[in-house]
C-alpha cells in the first residue's frame, strides 16, 4: 500500500476512534480534528507536505471532479472512505496551498425523538403546506434535524418526498413514504432547475439544503412552492429566526418587498435555529431556538415589524416557541454547559446576562 494510503487511512480511523466530527488538513500544517466542538492537533503526526495531501485528494475524487476543483479552485463533496466511513469533504486552496476538510456524516439517521428539539419540531412533520427553516451556522446540525424530520414522515406517512441538495449527505430510504433525492449539479443542472421541475411535479415535501449559489433568485420560488399544497423543509445559515426572516426578505427588491412580506407571513410555519456547545463531561449540547408561524408572528411580517419578533417569542412560551437566549440559559441551569461557553455563543449577550442573574 502506497505510503499517502497508509497514512490517510490512520487519520481516518483516529478521527472516527475519537468521535471527531472533523479532520482538517492543511499543506505546512499537522492533522487537525474538531471534538466536542475544540480543535486539537494529533500528536505524533507529522506536518502535511503537498504532494502527499494531493495524493491523498487524488486518491478519491473522480476525473470530473478534479476538473472542477482546478477550474473553481473549491470543491464540496461526500465520499465513502476507508471502508465504512461517510465523509462530508471540503477542498480548496489557502495561500495558494491545498487544504480540506472532512466531516464525519453519521452512520444512521437520529430519530426525532432522539434529538433535544422544541417539540414543536414534531409537529411541522404533520404540516401538510408552508414553509419549515431549519437555521444555524455550519457544522450544528442542520442536516441532522432535517434529516430526522425527513424520516419520521417517511416512517408514517405516504408521501412522495424529494430533495434538492449539494451534495447529497443522509442517504434516505423508501418506508411510507417515495423519496427520491436530487444532487445539484449531477441529477439537476441548478438548483433554479429543480424548483422549476417540483413546479410541475406532485411533490408533498421538499427539502432544500444550504443554499450557498443563487439565493436570491431561489428563495422567491421557494416561497411559491410553499404556497402550494407542499411542506418545505428548507436549511439556512442564520444565528436567531429574526435573521432568517430578513435574509428571505432581503431576496426582493424594494419595489417588491411588500409582496414579499405578504407570501412570506402566509407560508412561513416554523423556525429552529441550532447552537451546538461542548457538553461538560463530553459530547455535545444543543440549543435550540423555536418560532411558530402564530397570528403575531405574521402580523408584524406583514407590517414588518420586525424587531418585535424576538419579544414574541419570549412571551410565547405556551405556543411551543423558545428564544436561543433562553434555550442557552436552560442549559446552563441544568449543568450541561458553562456559562462562559453558553455567553460566547449568546446572540443577545445582554439578555443572557440579565436572565441567567
Amino acid at each position: 500500500m502506497e505510503v499517502y494510503n497508509i497514512l490517510f487511512n490512520r487519520l481516518l480511523a483516529e478521527t472516527a476512534k475519537q468521535q471527531a466530527s472533523e479532520l482538517h488538513l492543511s499543506v505546512g500544517g499537522i492533522p487537525v480534528i474538531r471534538k466536542d466542538g475544540r480543535l486539537l492537533k494529533l500528536a505524533g503526526e507529522k506536518i502535511i507536505e503537498q504532494e502527499l495531501l494531493t495524493q491523498i485528494i487524488n486518491s478519491f475524487l473522480e476525473e470530473e471532479e478534479k476538473k472542477i476543483l482546478e477550474e473553481k479552485r473549491e470543491l464540496i463533496t461526500v465520499k465513502s472512505l476507508g471502508g465504512h466511513w461517510r465523509f462530508k469533504i471540503n477542498i480548496y486552496y489557502q495561500k495558494n496551498l491545498l487544504a480540506v476538510s472532512f466531516r464525519l456524516i453519521g452512520a444512521q439517521i437520529r430519530s426525532l425523538a432522539s434529538l433535544p428539539l422544541p417539540p414543536v419540531a414534531t409537529n411541522f412533520t404533520a404540516l401538510a403546506s408552508g414553509l419549515v427553516v431549519v437555521a444555524g451556522p455550519y457544522g450544528n446540525g442542520k442536516t441532522t434535524t432535517i434529516g430526522a424530520m425527513l424520516e419520521h414522515i417517511n416512517q408514517g406517512q405516504p408521501k412522495r418526498i424529494l430533495t434538492l441538495e449539494n451534495p447529497i449527505e443522509m442517504l434516505l430510504i423508501s418506508k411510507e413514504s417515495v423519496v427520491e433525492q436530487r444532487s445539484i449539479g449531477r441529477d439537476v443542472k441548478s438548483l433554479l432547475d429543480g424548483l422549476r421541475y417540483c413546479q410541475q411535479e406532485d411533490i408533498d415535501v421538499l427539502a432544500i439544503s444550504d443554499i450557498q449559489e443563487q439565493f436570491s433568485e431561489a428563495l422567491p420560488l421557494v416561497l411559491e412552492i410553499a404556497a402550494t399544497n407542499c411542506l418545505v423543509l428548507l436549511e439556512m445559515s442564520a444565528d436567531t429566526a429574526t435573521r432568517v426572516i430578513e435574509k428571505i426578505l432581503n431576496c426582493y427588491a424594494a419595489t417588491k418587498i411588500e409582496s414579499g412580506r405578504m407570501i412570506l407571513a402566509d407560508v412561513l410555519e416554523g423556525i429552529i435555529v441550532q447552537k451546538l456547545l461542548a457538553k461538560n463531561g463530553g459530547g455535545m449540547a444543543l440549543a435550540a431556538e423555536a418560532l411558530v408561524g402564530t397570528a403575531a408572528i405574521k402580523s408584524v411580517i406583514r407590517e414588518g415589524k420586525l424587531k418585535q419578533i424576538e419579544t414574541i417569542i419570549q412571551t410565547s412560551g405556551d405556543q411551543g416557541m423558545i428564544s436561543l437566549t433562553q434555550a442557552l440559559v436552560n442549559l446552563v441551569r441544568a449543568g450541561e454547559v458553562t456559562q462562559a461557553d453558553a455567553l460566547a455563543v449568546a446572540p443577545r449577550k445582554d439578555d443572557f446576562k440579565i436572565i441567567i442573574k
